[in-house]
């Protein structure tokens, strides 16, 4: 199956083109960029894979947590396209992304919001959830922190296995399908 990958949200984001069991091409996206980059970018992306856009057959889009406006345009975007070509999509959080990157079931994900509240996921939060800054535990992570959390966190991020390596598994997982893909706020907007 070949597969565009779009995560605008992650401080590492990445556009990528994958089949079954390889990332055939990708490239890093730069967390500040402009939404008239995107198309060319991606058009980049599919020419170094040797594909078209009618070549695609699925579409997963990171749907949150990530910026406002980043957010808003990879979802709309996969969503667009995915209705033009008439194939199935799916909306991945980004937690579910550094769980397959992860080789630890107990390494909480943590990724700040605001000042005084993050998003965590893992031991008592078996879904991602909105927690005060007070509310944080002591635990190996992964995830994007301000430095104010880390500092309260005290101890510095797992390493994780490269998106590229995972990325075809992860995505294989997935259960597309002909619905329209949401943006996650986590806070109930």
């Amino acid at each position: 199956m070949h597969t565009l990958f779009l995560d605008l949200a992650a401080h590492d984001a990445l556009i990528a083109c994958c089949d079954e069991q390889h990332t055939v091409a990708s490239q890093s996206v730069h967390a500040r960029i402009g939404d008239h980059e995107v198309i060319p970018m991606i058009e980049k992306v599919l020419a170094e894979a040797g594909w078209k856009f009618e070549d695609l057959e699925r579409i997963a889009c990171i749907v949150g947590p990530g910026g406002f406006t980043s957010l808003r345009v990879a979802v709309t975007f996969a969503n667009v396209l995915a209705d033009q070509l008439q194939i199935p999509s799916v909306g991945i959080h980004l937690s579910d992304l550094y769980q397959a990157r992860s080789q630890d079931s107990e390494v909480y994900w943590v990724h700040s919001t605001k000042k005084d509240q993050l998003f965590i996921r893992g031991g008592q939060w078996e879904e991602p959830t909105l927690i005060s800054l007070d509310e944080l535990p002591t635990v190996s992570w992964m995830g994007e922190l301000i430095d104010e959390h880390r500092e309260v966190i005290k101890s510095d991020p797992v390493t994780l296995q490269p998106i590229e390596e995972v990325l075809p598994a992860l995505l294989h997982s997935q259960k597309y399908d002909q619905e329209i893909v949401t943006p996650w706020y986590g806070r109930g907007w």
